[in-house]
């Protein structure tokens, strides 16, 4: 599987979590557009991974130095997240929670029960998280 199948597959895992629970990577009303129903997304530049944000719009590196959050409107427990998003769209693997907060498995999310569940199993049926 290359690096832009990977950006798919998170892609499709981030649009599934923006669809339940606390609609983490979704905004209505973006920083500059109303009614935008923006989603964030995964994508390649200059072969670098970044992290469009839903809210501002702007490219976020996907590389956890801690430097270049700018634009990035979301906490540290889903910048852990978007860290090890990038780190599977680059090598692969088992990425999950290798920054931090427990990945999808975090207890920190604030998503109900359900809903994590079923973020978990779909990461496991498109092939982000390994099955036990």
């Amino acid at each position: 599987m290359d690096k832009q199948e990977r950006v798919e597959i998170v892609n499709s895992l981030i649009k599934f979590i923006s669809d339940r629970g606390g609609r983490y990577f979704y905004k209505k009303d973006t920083l500059l557009r109303k009614n935008a129903n923006n989603v964030a997304y995964m994508k390649l530049k200059g072969g670098r991974v970044y992290f469009v944000d839903d809210w501002t719009e702007q490219d976020v590196y996907a590389y956890p130095n801690g430097k270049d959050r700018d634009g990035f409107s979301h906490g540290g427990t889903l910048w852990a997240l978007i860290c090890d998003f990038g780190d599977f769209i680059r090598n692969g693997g088992n990425t999950n929670g290798s920054h931090g907060y427990g990945g999808l498995y975090s207890e920190y999310w604030g998503y109900d029960d359900q809903s994590i569940k079923e973020v978990i199993a779909y990461a496991k049926e498109i092939g982000y998280l390994k099955g036990e």
